[in-house]
């Protein structure tokens, strides 16, 4: 006897959903099971979504119901084999006024086991039921119900079996009349394929092509015929094309896909993706010649050269990212170990920059910026590297210098370009630059430590007014005292509770419900007023305090967000730091635990930053958090370290899409990019937020690219903890 864990075979599923014949062993069944429990009614049934199927019974006289007032609707949505008991149906609120209670048969009393099938779904049921209650159903009862079970799960398999048997059978009289015509359905389909079909010798040399070439490249077939694609194909591929033979006579199976440039009867050259399968005699098994697919995917690379470009590129200003900018670095330091090439590194920040973001808005800074990285490229040599760093900091790497003073030269030059007026939108607003410098030589061989020094400069040359240069000096101190009396600040702050959480919605882009909130952390300093989070977080990052500032983050916003609606998520940042301390799991679980918050609507939120540094162990990090029930978003995708790679490597929850790739979402080109984006996050099973939404135009644009969840200033700005609640309810009245 099978165990009642067997389950049907999933090919079993449809034929069961098939048949609608009364099977006289499931009757029989019934028979034997109203007899041992004592009851009127004993059935088998199947559930579709519309109505519920009896195959065997006994004591009804119906052969189905509607699903709507099925009591196996119920029983199918437990546990596999877990039985449903009705012991009175007058005293269970779910089926005191079902009308097969109220009226005929006048159910009292139902028992009844859900059958699952190998995919994993309950859609048939065995129960008995009476029209008197019962007191109890023993454990032995149980068994015994789920023993009968047993025994018609496998009397439905061999139903099952018997039909595909059938079908089968239908299926081999079918191939054979099929096979009568297939000459005729093969050159059918190769004439209509929106694919080019291509038959060839051993050769190369075509000897069939199909007519789809005339869309594809442009050649009438014939034209083809008797050339081989070598003939077509682009210079820097010859190659390739030349490898074509040997390749296809080498591969185990025979075949193999190719992704090469072909000529287009225009002239241009065409992307084309070829699978192509060595053609064998059907007697001898000897190789006769190829048969080819060929199919246009310039589009295609096109939007892969896209994504490629974003991960190296900054979305706004086109410069190269962090990523890029490394990469370039470590060339320039390789090469000035082996010929004593001096180069600089250059860190820049605009100066004033905040305020004409803030007066003018967002997209008005988003073309300040451009404007600026345009002026600056102008500068600089083709030698250089400029990159955007994120915000209003970039970085330059000056390489081959002569003469040390070039790099000061050139820092004088990009003052005096920025700091010229910009024309934004009729208003005319300057900005200057601040920057800061270091000469690297052959034995500087970290790019860190030239940052480092970069970035050390550049802090005293705001020290200096702003709008200056500054060449690192080994002695310089003034950055390091200045963040030092910052992070004394930030201790008694944080003893003192001056730290405070705000709350931005993330929302449904097709609805405008409130899907989940950002918590977003402020200070009010005493004597300073309000301090940017973009100046005390880094300063929290290296002293530590970052850890006890995201533990009292993790448990202030659990704890909110337990005044909100059940279905309302709240998202925390995590710091890199934090992501790689032991800590950060037992202060997710005390914060859950303190609040008694759900664990599902908790969600942290990392940047692509902390993947680059110890990537295999915050990765194994956040997979023991995902075991918790916590969701993972990758926030800010595609600011500086876009590596489609970790996509894969962790299955993250939701992507959210940097605003800069938002704000020139109507370009075409920015569709692309975020298309692309969302179609890998579809693929992937991960959810899509587009934040930095500031105009009803982004949002219909962000919609109909196929982003679910939208984020940004059209919706609100960041609220306090009561204003967010507010927000949270009267959304859900509205939406109601």
């Amino acid at each position: 006897m099978p165990s009642l864990e067997t389950e049907l075979p999933e090919r079993n599923l449809p034929a069961l959903r098939r048949s609608d014949e009364r099977d006289p062993t499931l009757d029989a069944m019934c028979r034997t099971a109203a007899a041992l429990f004592g009851v009127r009614y004993a059935f088998v049934s199947h559930l579709d979504t519309e109505c519920q199927l009896f195959l065997g019974r006994v004591g009804l006289d119906v052969q189905t119901t509607s699903r709507s007032i099925a009591f196996c609707a119920l029983t199918v949505l437990g546990a596999p084999h877990e039985p449903l008991v009705v012991l009175d149906t007058h005293r269970d609120r779910r089926f005191a006024q079902n009308p097969l209670v109220t009226g005929a048969p006048y159910l009292r009393f139902y028992a009844g086991v859900p059958i699952v099938h190998a995919d994993g779904s309950n859609t048939a049921t065995f129960c008995i039921a009476d029209d008197a209650p019962r007191k109890a159903f023993s454990e032995a009862d149980r068994h015994c119900l789920l023993d009968l079970a047993k025994f018609i799960e496998a009397t439905l398999y061999g139903r099952a079996a018997q039909i595909e048997a059938e079908r089968a059978r239908e299926q081999a009289d079918a191939a054979y009349a099929a096979l009568r015509e297939s000459e005729h359905r093969y050159r059918l389909l190769a004439e209509n394929a929106n694919d080019v079909i291509v038959l060839g010798d051993l050769d190369m040399r075509r000897l069939y092509i199909s007519p789809a070439v005339r869309t594809v490249l442009g050649y009438e077939p014939e034209e083809l015929v008797g050339t081989t694609p070598a003939m077509f194909g682009h210079p820097e591929e010859a190659h390739a094309f030349a490898d074509l033979r040997a390749k296809l006579l080498m591969e185990n199976d025979g075949r193999f896909v190719a992704c090469v440039r072909h000529r287009h009867k225009a002239g241009h050259y065409v992307w084309i993706e070829a699978s192509v399968r060595l053609a064998r005699d059907p007697h001898t098994g000897h190789p006769v010649g190829y048969v080819a697919a060929l199919r246009d995917v310039t589009a295609r690379r096109a939007a892969e050269e896209q994504v490629r470009h974003m991960a190296l590129h900054d979305a706004l200003t086109g410069l190269p990212n962090r990523t890029l900018l490394r990469d370039r670095l470590d060339q320039a330091i390789a090469r000035a170990a082996h010929a004593d090439n001096p180069f600089a590194v250059l860190i820049c920040d605009l100066d004033r920059f905040k305020a004409i973001n803030d007066s003018f808005g967002h997209p008005a800074g988003d073309v300040l910026l451009q404007a600026v990285a345009a002026r600056m490229k102008v500068v600089l040599r083709p030698c250089d590297t400029i990159a955007r760093l994120g915000g209003d900091e970039f970085a330059i790497i000056l390489t081959y210098l002569d003469d040390p003073c070039a790099a000061a030269c050139l820092a004088d030059n990009l003052i005096a370009t920025v700091s010229k007026p910009i024309d934004l939108d009729g208003h005319g607003v300057e900005v200057g630059v601040s920057i800061g410098f270091t000469i690297a030589s052959a034995q500087d061989a970290s790019a860190d430590d030239l940052f480092n020094r970069a970035d050390i400069a550049l802090y005293e040359a705001k020290a200096a007014g702003r709008n200056t240069y500054r060449e690192f000096c080994p002695d310089a101190g003034a950055r390091i005292t200045i963040r030092g009396h910052l992070g004394l600040d930030m201790k008694e702050a944080i003893r003192r509770g001056e730290f405070r959480l705000v709350y931005q919605p993330v929302v449904e882009a097709a609805t405008g419900a409130v899907m989940s909130f950002e918590a977003l952390m402020r200070w009010r300093h005493p004597e300073r007023g309000e301090i940017s989070p973009g100046e005390f977080i880094p300063v929290a990052e290296e002293t530590g305090l970052i850890v006890p500032l995201g533990t009292w983050a993790l448990q202030e916003a659990c704890r909110e967000a337990m005044n909100w609606p059940t279905h309302i998520r709240i998202g925390v940042n995590v710091s890199p730091i934090q992501l790689r301390q032991d800590g950060l799991e037992t202060a997710v679980l005390a914060a859950l635990a303190a609040s008694g918050l759900p664990s599902d609507r908790l969600k942290l939120e990392v940047t692509e930053s902390v993947l680059i540094q110890d990537a295999d162990e915050v990765l194994e990090r956040l997979h023991r958090l995902r075991a918790l029930g916590v969701r993972i978003a990758l926030d800010d995708f595609g600011t500086g370290y876009s590596s489609l790679s970790y996509l894969r490597r962790f299955p993250f929850d939701k992507i959210k899409i940097d605003r800069a790739f938002i704000k020139d979402i109507a370009d075409a080109d920015a569709a692309a990019i975020v298309r692309a984006v969302v179609g890998i996050g579809e693929r992937l099973g991960m959810g899509i937020v587009a934040e930095g939404v500031e105009t009803v135009e982004q949002l219909e644009l962000v919609r109909s690219e196929g982003c679910g969840e939208v984020q940004g200033f059209l919706f609100s700005r960041p609220l306090p903890a009561r204003e967010a609640l507010l927000y949270a309810k009267k959304e859900c009245v509205r939406a109601a």
